[in-house]
């Protein structure tokens, strides 16, 4: 009787016939070790939690990701040799290390360094997912979500000893789901942004001192960047903005900068190309005109600006 191997082939674009908000328990004959896995879906995320344990030396396992997800990776047990080609070449996991991961398309092989027990939990988010909590709380992470929309990989290595108890709590605690079926997703989507935080927390480092920023300021800071986001057709100059708002040009540049990250222009830009790259997508209307309601004179120069922002053409997206 031939040998059964379709579990080593297991991957998670499996997860998409799961039904979301709910755990799964699967035991995964392989050759040489035993095989665990525990596995869920929300809406925008997969959650894989998988434990191998190994009496003798084994073979590699390699899988190709098929679909793209960026991972937040935790080692909780043993070690593991991971290569993903193109990023990383048997780079070492060992218990407490943790990573954020970016690398579409690509065959993933894992190795067990030792015999015994290895566990690691992976987050799969959604690209896009990602990218939007990267802009909406992490404003020092805007440089990383401009390379996960435009499909550039990377990873971020967590520093050595940095797997605290807060953050152990939150992986060991994170299958305690609610017994009510219809709360699952929405459990498995707040431990998601529980370990989120805590995880870019860390990779943030230690909080750098700066100025105070008083509430009036703040709030005219806000004001600014609604009135860009409601005119990116005709954008208010800076002297507009700074009579509107009350802040001087001086103050208005720095202050706007230190809060989001950029300076008024570079928002301004981003901003532009995003809301292109949307109209686009919706279908609506012809690449000429977004370009020019959204205040670019020549369309060529727009072309250029969104394949530097987006790693891709315009008409790219119309395929």
């Amino acid at each position: 009787m031939e040998e059964q191997k379709e579990p080593e082939q297991f991957s998670i674009e499996r997860l998409i016939a799961i039904p979301r908000g709910v755990m799964h328990e699967y035991n995964i004959p392989l050759r040489d070790r035993q095989g665990h896995i525990k596995l869920a879906i929300t809406d925008s995320a997969g959650i894989v939690d998988g434990t191998m344990i190994a009496e003798k030396s084994v073979q590699p396992l390699s899988h190709y990701n098929g679909t793209a997800f960026v991972e937040m990776n935790f080692m909780l047990e043993g070690n593991i040799s991971q290569t993903y080609d193109g990023l990383l070449t048997k780079h070492h996991y060992n218990k407490g290390y943790h990573n954020i991961l970016f690398n579409p398309y690509s065959t993933e092989t894992n190795q067990l360094m030792t015999t015994g027990r290895h566990r690691i939990f992976s987050i799969h988010l959604l690209p896009e997912r990602m990218a939007d909590l990267l802009r909406d709380y992490l404003p020092e992470f805007h440089s990383l979500a401009n390379k996960i929309e435009k499909g550039e990989r990377f990873v971020m290595h967590a520093p050595a000893n940095s797997m605290d108890h807060r953050l152990k709590y939150l992986l060991h605690t994170f299958w305690d789901s609610p017994l009510q079926s219809g709360l699952g997703k929405l459990y498995f989507d707040s431990r998601i942004l529980e370990l989120f935080s805590r995880q870019f927390e860390i990779l943030a480092g230690p909080i750098k001192k700066i100025p105070e920023i008083g509430k009036a300021d703040l709030e005219r800071l806000y004001y600014v960047k609604e009135l860009i986001l409601n005119n990116l057709e005709t954008p208010p100059s800076l002297k507009s903005l700074s009579d509107q708002s009350g802040l001087t040009e001086l103050k208005l540049k720095k202050q706007f900068k230190m809060v989001f990250n950029q300076s008024i222009y570079g928002f301004l830009c981003d901003e532009r190309l995003r809301r292109a790259r949307q109209m686009i997508l919706e279908g609506e209307k012809n690449i000429s005109t977004i370009a020019y309601e959204l205040g670019y004179a020549h369309p060529q120069h727009f072309h250029r600006a969104f394949k530097k922002q987006f790693g891709v053409t315009p008409k790219s997206l119309l395929r």
